[in-house]
């Protein structure tokens, strides 16, 4: 191990990937208002809300969009730092950065697929697709948080008979 190199504990590392599971579930939760309040073109154009202005909450139905799109730096960061983190454990696993690494992905995936989603006029398979991608990442971000305590060498529950 190289002695320079600053150790990040397990349990600092589950925080973070908590840190990471509940950014992304508050990000769907705000999707889903944008998509109930009727939100969904508040900002009409992307990456800025509209062709006068970057950010833009004039409106209710902008407010509401403009803070999901804000969220999403929130979301991004915690995602990274979730690398980072897996980096930085005494014990490195691989299985760790790899969960992290496809968060990252697939939160850059999103913004991309956001954008489509505008860009299209809220096209119903863009749209679809961004939540089932939000789906995944979820999935994901639970896996995370769930194998940080979680050794290959832990004891595994045998299944019983009923």
């Amino acid at each position: 191990m190289n002695p320079g190199r600053r150790v990040l504990s397990e349990s600092g590392y589950r925080r973070i990937t908590l840190a990471a599971l509940v950014a992304l579930y508050a990000i769907v939760v705000t999707g889903s208002l944008v998509r109930l309040t009727g939100s969904g073109l508040g900002c009409v154009d992307w990456p800025r809300c509209n062709e006068e202005k970057f950010i833009d909450v004039s409106t209710g139905h902008g407010a509401i969009e403009q803070v999901n799109r804000l969220f999403t730096g929130l979301v991004t960061a915690s995602v990274i730092l979730a690398v980072l983190g897996s980096l930085r454990l005494a014990q490195r696993r691989r299985v760790l950065t790899g969960l992290s690494v496809g968060l990252v992905v697939g939160v850059l995936a999103q913004v991309v697929i956001g954008g489509i989603v505008v860009l299209t006029g809220l096209n119903p398979w863009a749209n679809m697709a961004h939540f089932l991608v939000s789906m995944v990442l979820l999935s994901n971000a639970l896996v995370l948080h769930r194998s940080v305590g979680a050794h290959e060498d832990s004891p595994r529950p045998r299944n019983r008979k009923l």
